[in-house]
This record gives structure tokens, sequence and C-alpha cells, in this order.
């Protein structure tokens, strides 16, 4: 039976005038072991007799995958076999909350909603928390550790992030199929931040220094030589003094 067929303080559908009405109880059969109960009713809208069988539920075993930001676990769930699955149903498993995001049945389709006697597996993503690796590299050197946070914050390339008392910057953010290192990125769909250390000042200078150079054309034979002379105004001024005389 599905949810128009429930009878609600003896009210439920007629097959006869196809109405939902109250009903009269003319016999009830209760099931052994529990399984479940029939009615014989009588519809007070139409006065069509007709009998409705409740089945009671059975317990069965689910199997879900869980994907925890990076990881994903295996985890079986004791539900009732009338139990209906939708996509993006919210359920809690493992003291988490978790959204449904796949119904497998064991072939090619992909169904919206499924009963829980029919689906092979349900797939599911941890939505209360999102955890995110990060890679730390410094030169040759790298490491790499995890943080959990809120799956709605964004994350943004060039960003300064301090980590065990020192600077780094944020180099890139990968959602696992696609890297960006300009752009922005929401938590839940980051799997991995990689970050460098961002160069000191002087590094930074050094480089300011030759970009300007090479822009300028000023990058010649002699260039150090003839800025110290300008550096040096008095001693080039007693050069020029000694010419005169």
């Amino acid at each position: 039976m599905d949810e128009d067929d429930e009878m609600l303080d003896n009210v439920t559908r007629c097959p006869d005038c196809n109405t939902r009405q109250a009903h009269e109880i003319l016999k009830e059969k209760v099931l052994k072991s529990d399984a479940g109960v029939d009615y014989l009713l009588r519809c007070e809208g139409c006065g069509n007799v007709h009998t409705v069988i409740f089945r009671s539920a059975k317990p069965i075993n689910v199997r879900f995958t869980l994907s925890d930001g990076p990881d994903t676990v295996p985890h079986e769930m004791e539900v009732d076999d009338d139990e209906i699955f939708t996509l993006n149903d919210e359920f809690e498993a493992l003291d988490r909350v978790w959204r449904v995001t796949r119904l497998e049945t064991g072939g090619d389709a992909k169904p919206r909603r499924l009963a829980a006697s029919d689906v092979t597996r349900v797939w599911a993503c941890r939505i209360d928390l999102a955890i995110i690796k990060r890679t730390f590299s410094d030169g040759e050197i790298s490491f790499s550790d995890s943080i959990e946070v809120d799956p709605e914050k964004v994350f943004s390339c060039g960003t300064i992030v301090k980590h065990r008392g020192e600077t780094w910057r944020i180099r890139a953010l990968h959602s696992g199929t696609a890297r960006t290192l300009t752009g922005k990125m929401i938590a839940r769909n980051i799997k991995r931040i990689f970050l460098h250390r961002p160069p000191t000042p002087g590094e930074i200078a050094e480089r300011n220094k030759i970009e300007r150079g090479n822009w300028k054309g000023q990058n010649f034979p002699g260039r150090e030589e003839h800025q110290q002379k300008w550096r040096d105004p008095d001693e080039e001024g007693s050069r020029r003094g000694g010419r005169n005389e």
C-alpha cells in the first residue's frame, strides 16, 4: 500500500468511488507474529464493501557509502523495508549529518526515489562539517594535514594563512576534478588546498628590481657602475672639478 491508502481515523480511499472517505470497520483480522492486520470496511460515501490490508514493516540492512570530505567509509544501517529514500534526504549516522547523493539499484538506472527493499547501496555526503586536506610546500619540503570547517566557508587563492606560527599563501584549490589558481571555492566542493611559502620582502624587492630593469631596458653591461656614480655625487663632482682645472 502507498501513502494514499494509509488509514487515518478510519479514513481511506475507496476503490469504488475513488475518493477518500470515512469507513466503518466490519471485520478485523490480526495476523500471527504481528505480521499485520486485514480490515473489511464499508465506505460511508458510496456503501461499497472492500478489504484493506496492512502489513507490518520488516527490518532490513541497507548498505551506505558515506563521503566525509576526501574520505569515504562503508556503513550499514537497519531500516524498515518500506522506508523510502529520496535524493537530498538528510539523516544522522555516526553522530554526523549526511545528505543522500545517489541511489544504486544494481543497474544503469539513476532513480531519484527508491524503496529500501529495492536499493542496492545509498551514497551520501557529510553536510554538517567539511573535511579538507591541505598540502604545504616550501621548496623541496612538503607536508600535509586536514581541517574541519563550515561547508559554506569560502576559500580564495592568494589568501595568507597562519599555520604553526608561520605564514603561508593559498596557491591553488582543487575540487577533485578541476583546479583553480586565481578563483574562489566553497569548502564543500574542495578536496585539497595547496599552500606555498610567500616570498620574503627581500625576495620581492630583488624580483621587482630585475623586472623593472628588464622592462625599462636598463639591464646592460656596466649598469651597476653607472648607478654607483649617481649614488656618490661628491666623488663624481671632484672628478668633474679635476677636469675643469
